[in-house]
This record gives C-alpha cells, sequence and structure tokens, in this order.
C-alpha cells in the first residue's frame, strides 16, 4: 500500500463520499421525489451522447492533408570510417563503427594505451546527483570530451595529450536536478551555406550545452569562442523563459546540428516554478 501514490488519486473524491454515507445525508437520498426517474434519465441520456461523441472526436486531433510531391532529402556527408562526429556516430544515429581491426578474436588482447584525467570532481554547492556520462566524439586526430561541470577538452587521439581546453565556470547550486555533460555537437560549416563572417571566424566548431541554459559554440581548432555565433559565442537558451532560475531548464546532452538549425532539448525541474 503505498499512501503517498495513491493520494493524489482521492482527491476531493474521499470527502463527498465520507459526506454521503452520513446517517442525516442518505436518509433523504432513498426518500422518493417526484421527476426523480425522469431527471435520471435524462442525465444517463445527455451522459452517453458525450461520451459518443467523445468516442470519435479527439480535441488534440490536427487534420490535414500531405503533398502528394515528395521533397527529395538533401544527402547527408559520410563519415570516415575512423571518425565518430557525432554523439550516435552520425546524423542518423546507428552508433555502428565500420572498423574491424579489433574483433571478438582479438579484443582480450587490448591494453590501456593512455590515461587522461581532467580534474574534474564534486564541488561543495553541487546538488546530490553528478554524474559523468560523456560519450567522446572523434574527428580526425582529435577527441572532444565534456565533463560534469561541462568542462571541454580536446585530446589527440593518438596520445592522449591535452591540445586545449575550455571552462565555461558553470556556478552550480542545490537548486539544480543534477550536474552533468553527455556530450558535445560537431559542426564544418559549408562556403555555399555560410556566411564569410563565419567561414573566417569559425569554421569548425563545438557546440557545448551548459547546465544553467547556455549554448555556446567554440572553435574546434584552438578552443576560442565562436564570436559569430550568437552573443560573441554564447546563446542563452532561457530568453523569453517565464522563469530564468538558474537550474530550472537543464539542457544536458548534445544538440542535433544541420546547415542551418540547431535542434536543443533539456529537462525542467518538476515543481520547480508554477511558471513553467
Amino acid at each position: 500500500f503505498d499512501f503517498w501514490a495513491l493520494t493524489p488519486r482521492s482527491d476531493i473524491l474521499v470527502f463527498f463520499g465520507i459526506w454521503l454515507i452520513l446517517p442525516f445525508v442518505w436518509r433523504r437520498l432513498v426518500i422518493p421525489a417526484s421527476g426523480a426517474v425522469a431527471a435520471l434519465v435524462v442525465a444517463l441520456l445527455i451522459s452517453g451522447g458525450i461520451l459518443t461523441w467523445a468516442g470519435f472526436n479527439d480535441p488534440q486531433e490536427i487534420n490535414g492533408t500531405l503533398s502528394a510531391n515528395a521533397t527529395p532529402a538533401e544527402a547527408i556527408s559520410p563519415v570516415a570510417d575512423q571518425d565518430w562526429p557525432a554523439y550516435g556516430r552520425n546524423q542518423e544515429g546507428q552508433r555502428f563503427s565500420p572498423l574491424k581491426q579489433i574483433n571478438a578474436d582479438n579484443v582480450h588482447n587490448l591494453k590501456e594505451a593512455w590515461v587522461f584525467r581532467t580534474g574534474d570532481v564534486k564541488q561543495p554547492n553541487d546538488p546530490g546527483e553528478i554524474t559523468n556520462e560523456v560519450t567522446p566524439i572523434k574527428v580526425g586526430d582529435t577527441l572532444y570530451l565534456c565533463t560534469a561541470h561541462q568542462r571541454l577538452f580536446a585530446l589527440d587521439a593518438a596520445s592522449g595529450k591535452e591540445k586545449w581546453h575550455y571552462d565555461p565556470e558553470l556556478k552550480t547550486n542545490e537548486s539544480f536536478q543534477h550536474v552533468t555533460c553527455r556530450g558535445v555537437s560537431y559542426h564544418e560549416a559549408k562556403a555555399e551555406t555560410a556566411s564569410p563572417e563565419v567561414m573566417a571566424d569559425c569554421p569548425r566548431r563545438i557546440i557545448l550545452p551548459v547546465n544553467d541554459g547556455r549554448l555556446i559554440a567554440i572553435n574546434a581548432e584552438n578552443g576560442k569562442l565562436c564570436e559569430t555565433f550568437a552573443n560573441k559565442g554564447v546563446l542563452n537558451l532561457q530568453s523569453n523563459m517565464p522563469d530564468t532560475k538558474p537550474g530550472l531548464y537543464e539542457p544536458t546532452s548534445p544538440p542535433i546540428i544541420t546547415d542551418k538549425t540547431i535542434v536543443m532539448a533539456g529537462s525542467v525541474t518538476d515543481n520547480f516554478s508554477t511558471r513553467e
């Protein structure tokens, strides 16, 4: 018996039930009244009509038509066999590597190649839940990964040596649901779709989601902010939200990126505010 799980289902119905079983109430209800049967029949007919109508009408349904003319999709750039440039390796999220050097027969011979320590540990103001959930991405000879506090590191994939790192200086507090970073996204601008300013400033960029509601674009070559992105490299995802307290909205996963659009998700803390 789970009291708290059942309590919301009781609500005011419990009080109505208690009221109806009181002797001075139910005795009056059993006294025949003129017109009671007719009123009951009318009420049942109305209720039946409403239920019948509701069965064939969905208030959430949006009726429309689809064009018979299919729009051909643009071809997705192929991914080099040795690369893993997205959370699911490619935009389709297939999570499959075509590499065959390591297989079921020789995997037991693997030995540690290198170790890299980020130095990111739990801080005094962090909430109870802080996790390391990153899926690194690899582009060319560089590995990109983020830590729990969204510190971004670029490492030499062969040696594990740090090339550069970027710290968004996340300020946490106990109102945060959790502190984590599941990954970052990579985008390479194309001359035919990007402006000359973008091509000159930041043609290859890493998109970093930060738990305080920021989305940051960083030059994949040197770790500097992409000045041509949003507000000098930083986009406030909480803009125009009714409540912008840090920790209310938390992006934790890498976005999906096309040449024109960034698709971003995030979590919202339940019961944090009535203005969600």
